[in-house]
């Protein structure tokens, strides 16, 4: 090959990998959102995804946000945190990012928020619910990705068909 045979290939790649991303993004949207109506209505969280001859190739699966504590109400957290820790309030009067982050990590994310230490319940903090979830994790069976690969290649597998790049029927 020479130079411009190998500047043409990279033109077409590139056309055709930023195609397939766009089409991998929509087609993530999409099975995101399957996924969450599927939890909502069957309690179902993960799914085993099969090639047309039922051979498994991959586990989907949701990955479910932890519920986080938040300050709900600043001015309430300062005062308590200057109050009960005022070696990590900054004279700006507000509590330390890193102290923050650290009292959050060792605080229960279930009712009141309380100090770990004495109980008492923090003013200023609430516990925010869980986000649905943004995303799912995709595990490949054993042996899928080959699969796909040589399903590809033996025309098992349409990739005119499957993509339908632009959206029109091929």
């Amino acid at each position: 090959m020479n130079l411009r045979d190998h500047a043409t290939r990279v033109v077409v790649l590139r056309v055709l990998r930023d195609a397939v991303e766009a089409e991998y993004r929509a087609e993530r949207r999409a099975v995101l959102d399957g996924l969450r109506a599927a939890r909502a209505e069957l309690a179902l969280k993960s799914m085993r995804v099969t090639m047309p001859d039922d051979t498994p190739i991959a586990t989907l699966t949701l990955i479910d946000p932890q519920p986080a504590v938040v300050v709900a109400d600043e001015d309430a957290f300062s005062a308590w945190a200057a109050a009960n820790h005022p070696g990590e309030v900054e004279t700006l009067v507000r509590v330390r990012p890193a102290w923050q982050r650290d009292l959050f990590a060792r605080l229960a994310c279930s009712g009141p928020v309380a100090d770990p230490h004495t109980g008492e319940v923090i003013p200023g903090l609430t516990v925010a619910p869980a986000p649905e979830p943004r995303s799912f994790s995709l595990r490949p069976m054993p042996g899928g990705a080959e699969r796909v690969a040589r399903a590809w290649h033996t025309g098992e597998i349409d990739l005119r068909r499957l993509l339908a790049l632009g959206g029109g029927e091929t």
